[in-house]
């Protein structure tokens, strides 16, 4: 199973430059408010995976101009430009997927190598894109029709079917879409005595092949409606529903005349044989069954087609499952209901795009993917619509949730979403501070934590910050220490200065070495080792003190006071004889270790052994460090 590492798209639709979206094998739950691209990355990794099913002529429509396609899906704002080996006109308009083997799927008017190609077939057989409109499908029929799914079969589900091989008129047909397709055409012509064309006779073998292609397809498609039919019931328990459905296959029909062929189509009748556990025969379940429950029927039967497909893909295939706001009927109970399901049957099986334009379920989402305790496996991402403030162009603004709080405070900027802006900066800067401040200096007699204000003063004290970098803050306290209060005026220009400044604030403090050293332990503590085994003592103290700053750690010298091996003082292990000059060295804390370390003990010393069994006061010199 392949998972995708990264999308690409470039002038396509609402992404004007290029945008990378790096999912590294992962889920994503991808928040888009209205009009920010959402529904952009949807299409564009439907339409190049789509592509590997169409011929070059039939995707190159999305890729030229809307004054040539009224068909296109380049970006209104993206400049002409051409190419200078083909001379052919473009966009710099494409897409590009890359999985986790480093195997590329591009499409553009100038790359079009995805049509045709097998993997990305495979790929497109074993992935599936559900949004609201294809979950409407199942209920678009007036109230005097009954629910026949053959639009929905023949748009949605036939063209990735594979279907068992069938040998005909020289090619192997597996493709379901394909197969109907050539029982559409019929059995063929041929010429009679009198030199006109005509069906084939009855009697001849192409029209006794055309008879084993017509049952070869209607069994086939059986096995596919049993399928779904025996999946079905236990999936709607699990979403919640005492419905029981059946879907009824009917056999399309021929007539053979002597110059003509007709059909008439297959039908998928859906029915409601069950409600409540009271048996019931509703051929118009639009009808009867209120939204909810129709959106849950169409659920079970898209993903049961996907299990379906999956089982005849190949392994190295792409197994994506895309869900754009699929849950917009749906209530919060079998919202949880539907994502139990998903977060546990399939998200092992498939790699999971959850896309929606909700807040609320954006956030529940990423509440039952932590229930589910597979944190670790999600992307979160959000998307906006920012705008130039000079050429007032928009553009997708995508914030990773991964991002530090300044990078986030940049995006939501740019997103004109001002507040938030105003908050992550608080973050930013509540960050830089406490980091540069000791424990003691952060914290209230009661344990609290102190306010911004407070750290500000401390650090301003600590480190003698020049007047620029004072000003700075000056401009910009009043988003910075107390953003909600201005939330109807902030996004007035002086408000969007005072954040500009609060940028400059950041990247002046981020240029400063504003790191402090810890102190961990005091000069002239004494210090004693004790071997866990031997008998092998070993006292020193520190001749300044030990400290850290940023990680870092000093390497103070060191005074030997006694070390005794079985009782006898300054032993030396090397030359088996006293040697007191030891007593008059102070080797550096490092070196002191090394020496240790190097000792012809049974038993080693070792850093381990070292932290473990050194004593500082009451506690231990691990603690000590720590």
């Amino acid at each position: 199973m392949s998972k995708i590492k990264s999308l690409k798209l470039s002038n396509f639709k609402f992404f004007r430059e290029e945008e990378t979206i790096s999912l590294n094998g992962k889920h994503l739950l991808l928040f888009g408010e209205n009009g920010s691209g959402k529904s952009s990355v949807f299409w564009g990794l439907y339409t190049l995976l789509e592509a590997s099913m169409k011929t070059a002529a039939k995707t190159d429509k999305y890729f030229k101009s809307l004054s040539d396609s009224d068909e296109s899906l380049v970006n209104i704002f993206a400049n002409e430009m051409s190419c200078i080996s083909s001379k052919k006109t473009h966009y710099n308009s494409y897409i590009e997927l890359e999985d986790d083997g480093n195997i590329k799927y591009s499409l553009s008017i100038l790359d079009n190598s995805i049509c045709g190609d097998n993997g990305a077939k495979e790929s497109r057989k074993a992935t599936d894109f559900i949004n609201y409109q294809a979950i409407f499908k199942f209920q678009e029929f007036k109230n005097s029709e009954p629910s026949d799914l053959y639009d929905v079969f023949c748009y949605s589900i036939l063209p990735y079917v594979s279907f068992a091989s069938f040998l005909w008129k020289g090619r192997t047909l597996s493709n379901a879409n394909d197969i109907w397709a050539a029982y559409k055409e019929g059995p063929g012509t041929t010429i009679n005595m009198r030199g006109h064309v005509i069906q084939v006779y009855k009697d001849s073998q192409d029209y006794k092949d055309f008879l084993l292609l017509e049952g070869h397809f209607n069994s086939e498609c059986q096995k596919l409606i049993d399928f779904i039919n025996n999946a079905a019931r236990e999936t709607m328990i699990k979403l919640g529903y005492n419905v029981v459905f059946n879907l009824e296959y009917t056999k399309p029909s021929h007539k053979k005349k002597d110059k003509k062929y007709e059909w008439n189509a297959f039908r998928v009748s859906l029915k409601i044989t069950e409600y409540n556990n009271k048996h019931v025969l509703i051929d118009k379940p639009h009808t009867f069954l209120n939204e909810a429950k129709m959106a849950a029927v169409a659920t079970t039967i898209r993903l049961a087609i996907l299990d379906y497909r999956i089982g005849s893909a190949a392994s190295n295939a792409l197994k994506v499952l895309v869900l754009d706001d699929m849950m917009i009927s749906l209530d919060m109970s079998n919202r949880d209901k539907l994502l139990d399901l998903l977060l546990t049957n399939f998200s092992n099986k498939y790699q999971i795009l959850f896309l929606t334009h909700d807040k609320s379920l954006y956030n529940f989402v990423d509440y039952k993917i932590k229930q589910h305790k597979q944190d670790k496996d999600w992307l979160r991402k959000e998307m906006y619509v920012g705008e130039c403030e000079t050429t007032k162009k928009e553009f997708p603004v995508m914030i990773d949730s991964e991002c530090n709080p300044f990078e986030k405070a940049k995006k939501y900027y740019a997103a004109k979403d001002f507040t938030t802006a105003s908050i992550y900066i608080r973050q930013s800067l509540e960050r830089i501070l406490s980091s540069s401040l000791p424990d003691e200096l952060k914290k209230k007699a009661d344990g609290q934590f102190v306010d911004l204000e407070y750290l500000w003063r401390m650090t301003k004290e600590r480190y003698n910050f020049d007047q620029t970098i004072i000003a700075l803050f000056e401009q910009a306290k009043r988003v910075l220490l107390n953003p909600s209060a201005h939330y109807q005026r902030i996004s007035q220009p002086i408000y969007r200065r005072e954040l500009s400044e609060a940028f400059r604030l950041i990247d002046e403090l981020e240029k400063l070495d504003l790191s402090f050293d810890t102190l961990l332990i005091e000069k002239g503590k004494r210090m004693t080792f004790k071997h866990p085994t031997e008998n092998y003592t070993f006292e020193f103290e520190l001749k300044s003190d030990m400290t850290d700053k940023a990680g870092m750690r000093n390497d103070p010298k060191c005074k030997i006071y006694t070390w005794q091996y079985n009782g006898i003082e300054f032993y030396n292990l090397d030359t088996k004889e006293v040697d007191s000059t030891y007593s008059k060295s102070t080797p550096r804390f490092s070196r002191l270790k090394s020496s240790l370390f190097a000792l012809e003990l049974a038993h080693k010393i070792d850093e381990d052994c070292f932290l473990d069994n050194t004593t500082v006061e009451k506690g231990i010199l691990r603690e000590a460090l720590m």
